[in-house]
């Protein structure tokens, strides 16, 4: 074969070079930010095959892929092509072609090493289990997984099959099951790939593979006994139903039955180990087909590209962001700890305030044990942690502040106080810092009452806990400048958040639909419904938590200060339930304060009795599904709203903030989805007799009527 050769049938998106006799498959999409295991891809790696099976004497001694890719093996496969796949048929016939092909990789004469840096799922992983070795690099970049069930699939190009065979079945199962994710390290202890090196050597340690058939610690492809075991373990008939058995029972108790996803993978995996490679991936193929085309994968996806789309628009307006390293959280509390310690996390300088040292020696401890988490989960090695605890530097006074170009306010919810913060902090600080307020419902516009430099004005509202929600909402006011929302959005991004961008008003977005759902709720218990009836029904629905838990995690005392300023915008359609005050009285807080609707002493959750009697209830009647329409369609009748408002326009963002803020069921594909698939005009008509019967609260806004007179959806 002539050298160097080079040929590509994919526009650029990959090539193949002779080098010293060793074939290398450079990866590299020239329009995507990674590379993906594309139709067209699959087709360039069959011509290629025909080369190399074809090439007889002049056969390269190995084949070697890589990405060209910083940060990128192959992150899956192109999910706009999966979600385009429409007829059962045509799918097989594809996962027919493409296991051929992966098939052909398997089965070379010479040996194929993945040397991979960066991602490598899904589909990656998929096309790295067919080569003979896999080296890893050591690198935080560097993760490997089969993510699939996360967007209502699992792996089709061989990844039930391979995998267990590869790691063993307990192993394999987390991965294919929950998506789970490893490093290198972790991946080389399963047996996963042969060799781990520094990312400047990759290129070495696979020609090395190649050249010694030897991997740093074991003989490559080698199986360790316990893999070995585990799996003949697995076949024994007694133990294979005790192991799937138990799989079963955790995906059940995480999904509630609503994704079909982790079930049937989990099925097929257990027919595919009970024959050989080939009849498995038969089985494989079969199963993805019939499950790629149902709804609720295709609402899965779908919530893939709503959050592509967010996260594009972001990417664009953070272009003319100022450039931000150092940042001062005001207020070390749960919230200001939480959003200093995740800044931190990301390499930025903090400089984190608290009005005494007592104050800020807790909130650094709170940074401390969140860091020392991720040491205990082996996500961070103790030397990291040093690290990141010396970008964060507690004060109790304004020192250190006057440099500083963006500030997050986020200390106690009281309009006087945010004030006198403001104003203390704008007169400490330069004239070009940008100041964020935390609030979860003040108008910004109120806020910056207090400030000098409006422009540069603006509303962060991060959700609890800051470090695992991924959703923060910015919320700038008709005076917050261009500037501040393109430096704020990109500070956001680099703390890994998705974001939305809303114009202002009390409760915002987010925290204004959530509390007619949450108040819903109440007024139903107060017509007689169980608490448990009423979580029950909404966890059933798909819920997380139901809505009365929900007020026990929030804080009571929270959502009642909530209620009151929503209250005070919008009237009598936000009038809280009457037994939230009763609530408050009796010192009911929630989890945190070990008294709420439910109880924490310690042993088992369960309805605290002693409620029903402070709130004077009397028992009644509510059928289960009028308690998830009234608590889902007021939410839906608020969204409405805010739509003729202006605080908020985009479905993908409406759809993306309940469902990353707050939890709103994903395989219902978010809130407008859902009511597309129900029909507007069947819930106007609900809500009018729920009107009727209940209270104006529940009567439909203008928006929901237009659209069901003109026969509109939410998304197109």
């Amino acid at each position: 074969m002539a050298e160097p050769a080079t040929e590509s049938t994919t526009p650029g998106a990959a090539r193949m070079e002779i080098r010293d006799g060793i074939a290398w498959i450079l990866l590299n999409h020239p329009t995507k930010k990674v590379n993906t295991l594309s139709f067209t891809l699959m087709e360039w790696l069959e011509a290629q095959l025909d080369r190399l099976e074809g090439a007889g004497s002049d056969r390269p001694k190995g084949v070697i892929i890589r990405s060209e890719k910083p940060g990128n093996f192959v992150a899956g496969a192109d999910i706009e092509e999966i979600q385009a796949l429409a007829e059962p048929a045509a799918v097989r016939d594809l996962l027919a072609r493409g296991h051929a092909m992966i098939r052909r990789l398997e089965k070379l004469p010479i040996p194929v090493v993945a040397a991979i840096h960066g991602s490598c799922l899904g589909g990656g992983l998929e096309l790295s289990l067919a080569c003979r070795y896999r080296v890893a690099t050591e690198d935080p970049k560097t993760k490997l997984g089969l993510p699939e069930v996360k967007i209502g699939i699992f792996p089709g190009l061989g990844g039930t099959q391979r995998l267990p065979r590869q790691i063993g079945v307990m192993d394999a199962l987390p991965m294919i099951l929950a998506g789970k994710e490893v490093d290198a390290r972790k991946a080389y202890k399963l047996g996963l790939v042969d060799e781990i090196c520094h990312p400047g050597d990759l290129e070495k340690a696979a020609l090395r593979l190649i050249d010694q058939g030897r991997g740093a610690g074991r003989p490559p492809g080698k199986r360790p006994f316990g893999i070995r075991a585990a799996n003949f373990l697995a076949a024994v008939p007694l133990l294979k139903n005790i192991i799937y058995g138990k799989a079963r029972a955790g995906v059940l108790k995480q999904t509630s039955g609503h994704y079909p996803a982790p079930i049937k993978a989990l099925e097929v995996v257990k027919a595919g180990l009970a024959t050989n490679l080939d009849r498995g991936l038969e089985i494989e193929a079969a199963a993805f087909a019939d499950l790629v085309v149902t709804d609720e994968a295709k609402r899965l996806m779908g919530i893939f590209f709503m959050k592509t789309d967010c996260d594009s628009r972001a990417t664009a307006l953070a272009k003319t962001s100022h450039p931000v390293d150092r940042v001062g959280v005001l207020g070390a509390g749960f919230m200001g700890a939480g959003i200093a310690q995740l800044l931190a996390h990301k390499g930025v300088q903090v400089w984190l305030k608290d009005r005494d040292d007592a104050g800020v020696a807790r909130g650094l401890k709170q940074c401390h044990d969140l860091f020392y988490g991720l040491v205990k989960r082996r996500k961070y090695k103790p030397m990291e942690l040093t690290l990141a605890m010396g970008r964060l530097h507690g004060v109790s006074d304004y020192g250190g502040f006057g440099h500083l170009p963006f500030v997050i306010e986020a200390v106690f919810e009281d309009v006087k106080v945010k004030h006198a913060v403001i104003r203390e902090m704008e007169a400490a600080g330069s004239e070009e810092m940008i100041f964020a307020s935390n609030t979860s419902t003040i108008p910004i516009t109120r806020l910056a009452e207090a400030s000098q430099r409006p422009e540069n004005f603006i509303g962060m509202h991060f959700f609890s806990p800051v470090h695992k929600m991924p959703l923060l909402e910015i919320i700038k006011t008709k005076d917050t400048s261009e500037a501040t929302v393109a430096t704020t959005v990109e500070v956001g991004r680099r703390m890994g958040k998705t974001i939305i961008v809303v114009n202002d008003g009390a409760g915002f977005f987010t925290s204004r639909v959530l509390g007619p759902f949450v108040a819903e709720a109440g007024h139903i218990l107060g017509q007689g419904a169980r608490i448990e009836d009423i979580d029950r029904a909404l966890k059933g629905w798909g819920w997380p938590v139901g809505p009365i838990a929900l007020l026990d995690e929030v804080g009571i005392d929270v959502a009642a200060h909530a209620a009151e300023v929503m209250r005070e915008a919008f009237g009598e359609r936000m009038e809280p339930p009457a037994m939230f005050h009763r609530l408050i009285e009796d010192g009911r807080t929630g989890r945190k304060g070990r008294k709420g609707f439910y109880t924490y002493d310690g042993g088992p959750k369960k309805v605290d009795e002693s409620v029903y009697k402070l709130i004077d209830w009397q028992p009644g009647s509510v059928p289960r599904e009028e308690i998830i329409e009234r608590c889902w369609f007021q939410m839906l009748n608020e969204t409405a709203h805010c739509i003729q408002e202006g605080i908020i326009e985009n479905p993908n963002d409406i759809d993306i903030g309940v469902i990353f803020g707050f939890g709103f069921p994903p395989f219902r594909g978010g809130l407008l989805h859902e009511a597309d698939r129900v029909g507007v005009g069947a819930i106007v008509d609900k809500l009018d007799a729920y009107a009727e019967k209940y209270g104006e609260r529940l009567r439909p806004a203008q928006l929901l009527r237009d659209m069901a007179k003109a026969g509109e959806k939410f998304h197109g």
